[in-house]
């Protein structure tokens, strides 16, 4: 759980919202129950129509909650002026 935030702490640039940080929180929990029913397929080769609706349940929504924080990551932000002008100089200006 702890990459999946951080993972997703990095796609929205590195300081989430409240709210971003409130739908990371629900991704890396809904990220591990999915986890889980993975498992238990893997592990066992038994999976109930129980699983299975609740498997169904917690991929759908958390695909919604990825959708809600968004598809695109952040962009970087853009140079400043000063940044700008120390890029263009020559190397044995600097």
């Amino acid at each position: 759980m702890r990459h999946v935030r951080a993972t997703l702490a990095k796609h929205v640039g590195g300081n989430p919202s409240a709210v971003q940080s409130a739908l990371i929180e629900r991704i890396a929990w809904l990220s591990l129950h999915v986890a889980q029913l993975d498992a238990k397929m893997v592990e066992s080769g038994k999976y109930t129509m129980h699983d299975s609706n609740q498997y169904l349940a917690y991929s759908n929504s958390l695909a919604r909650a990825l959708a809600a924080l968004g598809l695109k990551g952040a962009t970087e932000a853009p140079q400043t002026l000063a940044q700008l002008i120390a890029a263009s100089r020559p190397a044995a200006e600097s």
